[in-house]
């Protein structure tokens, strides 16, 4: 297992076993605690051996709430964030995640009770896989290790391939690999007398603000992101922040900008930034302007073609999907630029359309507490260009439906199934009765009870397993080229906050974003602050797909030779992107979908490369 995955460890690799259990380290440095540390970490008085990867992000507040055993535990202000998770185990037991806040997994080895018990945080990408064969569990960061490690037979998932290929995937637990299982995020394992038991500890309770105003909730977001923005700056080198010219990154690096002058924090961010001159997704118009608001210059690095051989041979050698056209030109020059200059941290403005974005999901909660006037006020202005009648009608759709018919509160509750309960038409209608693809959409239910339609539509981005399969790939590449990806906007302290923040601060007169709009008030320049655009980053993928794929060959996919999915759908749509890009690509996008010939061939390769490879 050690030396199955060597690129997750560019600062060594650790072994440690006693007895029934073994624990292996592979090392990654980005903070100046972990700099000097040796995992795993025991504790010979308590019987507790801990290995941790991650980083916590209220150190302080953990340090002075073990004041009173850190005496004898020998922590200090330096101590590392494993050594202080191996003190709050010994004092909390299972209980200690309720404590902490930062991107982790982690497991504890209890030697005088033989039992194993791990952890993941609910936010962050810190991965952890497992398998029970026999009398054995392994768990690993990455499955390669399991697969490669263990010498398992490999066996395929169809189900959730399934889900991958309709674009619907919903699965918490299940891999691509069938005996390989996932550990959600804000979830649990205890392996302890033969039995093996997974729960979701991420239940609350969480923050109350009904009694703040709309100004005091600006400030409430605003100090919670500084605190986050503050955190994620600490490193045992230099940080870097990509500004890629949208609200959430710049927000970002202008926030960070505007600490570190006022000197609230003593690190700077080097903003770095991906640029796409001519094309649909360049966003060089608002980096710029974020560069002249605060007179710096960011680090430019632009992207070069897809190169499949190099997609192939990632995906033989670390057993992952291949990484997607949008990420992998970007995400190359940009770690080979922070490799030269030394930074192996990089903050990214992932999480603002998970938490910032808004909906509709309050308005039920409106009317169920006779908040009538605020519910139209708030609905007749968002859609101000419609006839009254039209408005009044989309309001009683978007509070009343929820409320009484099940199909309408599924498509609040549950956005990423937008469509009927019905396999795709690119998807073999009878391949998807074989696996269950229904009935796996339908198991995909919040772990957690709560009060009101927008807190259970607000708590799916902790859970959403898409993002799984759009990160887990980006972040091994990220940690073999040496570089760490943060997220601020991921924070557990920010957004418990914003799960129980009203809905009306998020989506205001139509336009997303309201909140962190007003909270970067001043700090943003207002071209950016009230930009309504997002990139589209659509071409990449007509070029990575038009340069591999013919309309003809699609049709020899191993996904489609299995009879998985219907070579003419793909065929039709690839057409349909070569049309456009034949003429000019000055007519609008194509109606058809191309995720599914994307998703179609990276399986092909998956299968080719790293299943059968």
């Amino acid at each position: 297992m050690a030396q199955s995955t060597p690129y997750l460890g560019p600062d060594g690799v650790d072994v440690w076993s006693a007895g029934p259990a073994a624990f292996i380290r592979f090392k990654h440095a980005t903070t100046p605690e972990a700099d000097g540390e040796r995992q795993p970490i025991i504790d010979d008085r308590a019987g507790l051996t801990v290995c941790f990867d991650g980083r916590l992000d209220n150190r302080g507040d953990l340090l002075r709430d073990l004041q009173g055993v850190t005496a004898s535990a020998g922590l200090g202000p330096n101590a590392s964030d494993a050594s202080i998770v191996l003190s709050l185990f010994a004092r909390d037991g299972d209980g200690c995640v309720k404590r902490l806040v930062g991107d982790y997994a982690f497991a504890v080895w209890q030697a005088r009770t033989r039992r194993l018990f791990c952890a993941r945080s609910p936010v962050g990408w810190r991965p952890f896989f497992w398998i029970r064969k026999g009398e054995l569990l392994g768990f690993a960061t990455e499955p390669k290790a399991l697969v490669e490690g263990l010498a398992l037979d490999r066996k395929l998932n169809e189900g959730a391939v399934a889900e991958y290929l309709s674009m619907r995937f919903t699965t918490q637990v299940d891999t691509f690999w069938q005996d390989i299982q996932r550990l959600p995020p804000g979830s649990a394992l205890a392996a302890e007398d033969g039995r093996v038991r997974t729960w979701h500890w991420h239940t609350g309770p969480f923050p109350q603000t009904s009694h703040l105003d709309e100004a005091e909730h600006v400030a409430t977001f605003r100090r919670l992101f500084d605190q986050s923005i503050a955190s994620s700056l600490r490193s045992s080198r230099p940080v870097a922040a990509h500004l890629s010219g949208g609200l959430d990154s710049s927000s970002i690096v202008c926030r960070a900008t505007a600490l570190r002058r006022a000197g609230a924090i003593d690190t700077a961010v080097l903003p770095i930034s991906a640029r796409f001159p001519g094309e649909l997704h360049d966003e060089t118009e608002w980096s710029r302007a974020v560069e002249a608001h605060l007179g710096i210059q960011a680090s430019v690095v632009t992207a070069s073609c897809y190169d499949w051989n190099q997609a192939a041979e990632w995906c033989g050698r670390t057993m992952h999907l291949p990484l997607r056209p949008n990420v992998l030109g970007t995400i190359v020059a940009t770690c080979q630029r922070l490799r030269e200059d030394g930074v192996r941290v990089l903050l990214t403005g992932e999480g603002g359309d998970d938490w910032l974005r808004g909906s509709r999901a309050h308005w039920p909660d409106l009317l169920r507490h006779g908040h009538v006037g605020r519910l139209l006020r708030e609905g007749l202005v968002a859609n101000g260009q419609r006839s009254l009648a039209r408005r009044l009608a989309h309001v009683v759709r978007h509070s009343v439906g929820p409320l009484i018919l099940p199909s309408e509160r599924e498509r609040l509750l549950r956005p990423h199934l937008d469509f009927s309960h019905v396999a795709p038409d690119w998807i073999r209608a009878d391949w998807a009765r074989e696996v269950g693809l229904q009935d796996r959409w339908q198991s995909d239910r919040l772990p957690v009870d709560l009060e009101t339609v927008w807190q259970r539509q607000r708590y799916t981005p902790y859970i959403l397993a898409r993002r799984h399969l759009n990160v887990d790939n980006v972040i091994a590449f990220a940690s073999s080229e040496g570089v760490e990806l943060r997220h601020p906007l991921h924070d557990l302290r920010l957004t418990e906050y914003l799960l129980s923040a009203p809905g009306g601060l998020f989506l205001r007169g139509g336009r997303r974003k309201h909140l962190l709009r007003e909270a970067m008030r001043g700090v943003l320049p207002d071209a950016v602050r009230l930009r309504d655009s997002k990139a589209n980053f659509t071409t990449p993928f007509v070029d990575a797909l038009l340069s591999q794929v013919s309309d003809g060959n699609v049709r020899r996919l191993q996904v489609v030779q299995r009879g998985w999915v219907d070579g003419r759908k793909l065929a039709e749509y690839l057409s349909a992107y070569r049309r456009w890009s034949e003429h000019g690509r000055r007519d609008p996008l194509p109606a058809q979908p191309l995720s599914p010939v994307w998703s179609a061939v990276a399986m092909d390769l998956w299968l080719t490369r790293a299943f059968n490879g």
